[in-house]
């Protein structure tokens, strides 16, 4: 990353995706490494040291090796296989007169791995599933925006087809570029309405609220508006959504009044165990939560970060269904 202002394009996506294989598989490493080590300080103490050779260690060493080589294989396939994940959310909303068919991503990642033909595959995924909505909840771009300037991957999102439009928010990689408002530039040009604090109205009947992420002060001068004051000149006859990537404010949802709370930002740990640290940062790190009239849904995402790999995690659409 340090070398890409001297080096080809080709070797800088190279050294890329190598050092992002490896930097999941050292952590397998880390894990695996000290199981070994209290392995051996057992056998070694035991009756079977008398009979161990060098072939136990080049077996153990091939045993390693194979079960990286599996690790890689099922985590690169959950990477790059997508499917859908759907829901039934009912809301007790008059204004709600028809079913409406809601498709949300979130953590797309695109950069100089999750590229063009990704994408491409992700809007056709979309448009297979006829939404009358789509949302885009955040982490759109990695964290460097040259990779998505330079293979003009935002007019991809011009292709997207729905009947109400596509809605998106910004995630915390979104504003690490620090050109925030360039990819909301280039996104409204392509047919995606970036919400920035702010709500829209569709067909008279529900609200889309999407908020800028919490980390929006870490980049920037600015700071996120309460939720509260997003919502209090709203029609409360009228169902709403928020898009809020980052799914730990779930009680700011509950306490305005909102009925459906769409994130992401967790990617479910991606790789496991780092589920286990999700699921006790969050209240909800993945699936459904149900909170009085609140309904959330939190996404694993599209795409990844750092390793291009999931392990007890799967990129995913997801697809609701709102009654």
């Amino acid at each position: 990353m340090l070398l890409n202002k001297f080096i080809s394009p080709n070797l800088t996506n190279f050294l890329y995706l190598a050092g992002s294989y490896w930097m999941g598989l050292l952590m397998y490493t880390l894990l695996t490494f000290p199981i070994i080590g209290i392995i051996n300080i057992i056998v070694s103490k035991s009756h079977l040291s008398n009979n161990l050779t060098d072939k136990y260690y080049i077996y153990q060493t091939l045993l390693i090796t194979v079960i990286f080589i599996i690790i890689t294989i099922v985590g690169s396939f959950n990477a790059k296989s997508s499917y859908v994940k759907s829901f039934d959310i009912d809301i007790d909303k008059q204004a709600l007169k028809e079913p409406i068919n809601v498709v949300m991503v979130s953590d797309i990642h695109l950069g100089n791995i999750i590229k063009n033909k990704r994408l491409s595959n992700m809007v056709k995924e979309i448009n297979d599933l006829n939404p009358d909505i789509v949302i885009i909840a955040g982490d759109i771009i990695d964290s460097d925006i040259k990779p998505f300037l330079a293979n003009n991957m935002g007019i991809e999102f011009s292709k997207i087809k729905s009947t109400y439009g596509t809605y998106a928010v910004l995630g915390n990689h979104d504003l690490m570029t620090k050109a925030e408002n360039q990819i909301v530039n280039i996104l409204e040009e392509n047919s995606v309405k970036v919400l920035r604090d702010e709500s829209i109205l569709i067909n008279d009947s529900l609200y889309i609220i999407g908020r800028d992420d919490i980390t929006i002060n870490r980049f920037s001068e600015n700071d996120r508006a309460s939720l509260l004051d997003l919502t209090h000149n709203l029609d409360n006859s009228k169902a709403m959504i928020v898009i809020d990537h980052n799914p730990k404010y779930i009680d700011e949802s509950l306490n305005a009044g909102i009925d459906l709370q769409l994130s992401g930002h967790t990617h479910k740990g991606q790789i496991a165990p780092g589920n286990l640290v999700t699921d006790k940062i969050f209240e909800v790190d993945y699936g459904y939560l149900k909170k009085d009239n609140l309904n959330v849904i939190v996404s694993s995402g599209y795409g990844t970060w750092g390793p291009p790999i999931r392990i007890g995690s799967r990129s995913e659409i997801i697809q609701i269904n709102l009654h």
